[in-house]
């Protein structure tokens, strides 16, 4: 059974610039850019242990990650002024 996911937001705040476009281009195969240090990500808990490790091998101890969850019910209250408003559910189909 196909596991369920959610939303992330996922901050950062990183130092170099290297390890900053490392970072951004990192995330761009996981979410989308909502502002420049801020993705949003519909991922599962499998997904998001996983991106945690990698960004952990790109980023130093002087960069800041943040990681926020957000619940389905939440994703409703979420109010935006661009076109990225599509934070509803989707819906989880499992072909058998």
């Amino acid at each position: 059974m196909a596991e369920n996911k959610q939303w992330f937001l996922v901050a950062y705040d990183i130092r170099d610039p290297i390890r900053l476009r490392r970072t951004a281009k990192h995330l761009l195969g996981y979410g989308t850019r909502v502002q420049y240090s801020l993705f949003r990500c519909r991922l599962n808990k499998r997904q998001i242990e996983r991106l945690r490790w990698e960004l952990n091998r790109i980023m130093c101890d002087e960069d800041d990650l943040l990681i926020i969850g957000i619940c389905g019910s939440c994703t409703s209250k979420i109010m935006t002024a661009s076109n990225q408003d599509d934070w509803g559910e989707t819906a989880n189909y499992i072909i058998v």
